[in-house]
């Protein structure tokens, strides 16, 4: 990717005149705003092995009549003889474990759908560090519920309390549209503006990796008290850096319009506003895989550890921080070589289509997995899925106007909130009625989801070239001057990429 640098003029955005005056150079801004990604998602994410590994413990304690304790031993049935006695208490283990992970991802997925409607639209006039604060305390109370159950045995229900509250914040879903909009104010050009989203987006996967690894070495050694002690501290870090870090990129004044009415049209006129008929099409379709994608993904997310911690695998708590690490990096890495050496030769929304075909693939494999060497292999089928995101965000980013940053990735937010909500539902509830028969055919269902987000993804590269209009995107004035800009094509990443030959 390109070089970003540094101008030495600052210069004022004239479409938004609620923005600030650019910053001479947005390095510090996207420094300050990495590490407190890195520090809140470490910590965020970690809190899906280290509730689901409890959980599971807890159950395995229930079913096992007190012979297998709350902690990380391997005195489970997973780890007994095949009896059928055995395997049946598994699958009790197994199907109770997943009811309890569908309440708390209702509880921490569907208040986000009503919270960001409207708080993205809500920040282009009142500032972006608000979207950064709400979720960390939202989560803080998360991690304090799950320390009193922990400590003092509590009836799991419990848990439903502190994961309500950070529904309620916005959760993970407002913190990523804070960070994406976040991005988008501090950059001077689309370029520098797609190669902040995509470091953003990479900056998760990095800060995922090392939160799944770190967990699984701190479940095992200290059990589970005090990894959400550590996780606390990260997040309450997080906090001060943006309290006292990070420079507001709005200007502190009254919302003209308190109605949420009027921010809901904002949100969503996207895709309905007659005014935008001819990037309708695009946007629909856009966020028609966008949602596909969240539901799958986070259907998979939902019901993998507890599919590792199962019959045939029983994997430990180190076992799962290894390949969450290992799958997480690996598929990274090869999503910014895919971008940086594909994109010189193909335009980058064909790369997002290889890597969700590839998707179904590692999908596919994981369902049918028996053996540990098989389940390694799905990350690196997987390979470059890791850009479908990123591009697709991108693209609706470069569609608006600077003042609608914080619109449009609010409505990316509802749409992922309300995604992930539908997927964790959905596949935690088809994992737990196939947890005794076909335990692998969640799998195969969110590939066959994956697979209609590529066709329609295909069916956009298709379309395009018929809509003259969405190539003539309006830039903000500081565009114009950019040598490294081709201004004539809307699927600019960088320089190069719409060079069709290598």
């Amino acid at each position: 990717m390109d070089s970003v640098e540094e101008q030495p003029s600052v210069k004022v955005e004239k479409t938004a005149s609620n923005l600030k005056e650019k910053p001479d150079s947005y390095i510090k801004g996207m420094i300050l705003s990495t590490a407190v990604l890195i520090l809140f998602t470490c910590a965020n994410n970690s809190s899906i092995p280290l509730f689901t590994q409890y959980i599971h413990s807890r159950y395995e304690d229930m079913y096992s009549n007190g012979t297998h304790s709350s902690s990380t031993n391997d005195q489970s049935p997973c780890h007994g003889n095949a009896s059928v006695e055995d395997n049946d208490v598994e699958v009790r283990v197994q199907q109770s474990t997943s009811s309890e992970i569908l309440k708390l991802s209702l509880c921490f997925q569907l208040p986000p759908v009503f919270v960001n409607m409207v708080v993205g639209s809500y920040s282009d006039h009142i500032g972006r560090k608000m979207l950064f604060l709400l979720p960390m305390l939202g989560c803080t109370c998360k991690y304090i519920g799950f320390l009193v159950v922990v400590k003092f045995n509590l009836n799991l229900n419990f848990l439903l309390i502190g994961t309500l509250l950070e529904g309620f914040s916005g959760s993970i879903f407002t913190f990523i549209l804070a960070n994406m909009a976040y991005a988008a104010d501090v950059t001077k050009t689309h370029a520098t503006r797609t190669f902040a989203i995509v470091i953003t987006d990479c900056s998760v996967s990095v800060a995922m990796a090392l939160g799944q690894i770190m967990t699984g070495f701190l479940i095992q050694k200290l059990d589970y008290f005090y990894p959400s002690v550590i996780h606390t501290t990260l997040i309450l870090l997080a906090i001060a850096i943006v309290i006292f870090g990070i420079t507001e990129t709005v200007k502190e004044k009254e919302v003209k319009e308190l109605s949420p009415v009027v921010h809901l049209k904002k949100v969503f006129g996207f895709y309905v506003n007659k005014s935008r008929d001819n990037k309708r099409f695009i946007f629909i379709v856009c966020v028609i895989v966008f949602a596909l994608l969240s539901i799958g993904l986070s259907g998979k997310t939902t019901i993998e550890i507890l599919y590792q911690l199962g019959r045939p695998f029983c994997w430990n708590p180190v076992k799962i921080g290894y390949y969450g690490a290992y799958s997480t990096v690996f598929m990274t890495v090869s999503g910014i070589v895919a971008i940086k050496l594909g994109s010189k030769c193909v335009r980058v929304e064909v790369i997002a289509v290889i890597g969700m075909f590839l998707l179904v693939a590692s999908l596919i494999l994981e369902g049918l997995a028996r053996t540990d060497a098989m389940l390694y292999s799905v990350p690196f089928v997987a390979s470059i899925n890791s850009v479908a995101f990123p591009v697709t965000r991108s693209v609706l980013s470069r569609m608006v106007e600077a003042h609608e940053q914080g619109a449009i990735f609010s409505s990316m937010a509802t749409i992922d909130t309300l995604s992930a909500a539908i997927g964790s539902t959905g596949f935690a509830s088809l994992y737990r009625a196939t947890a005794g028969t076909m335990r692998g055919m969640a799998f195969h269902v969110i590939g066959a989801v994956i697979f209609i987000a590529a066709i329609l993804k295909m069916l956009v590269i298709v379309k395009l070239p018929r809509q003259p209009s969405y190539e003539q995107i309006l830039s903000p004035p500081e565009d114009e001057k950019d040598p490294n800009l081709n201004q004539n094509h809307y699927g600019t990443f960088a320089k190069g990429e719409n060079n069709t030959s290598c």
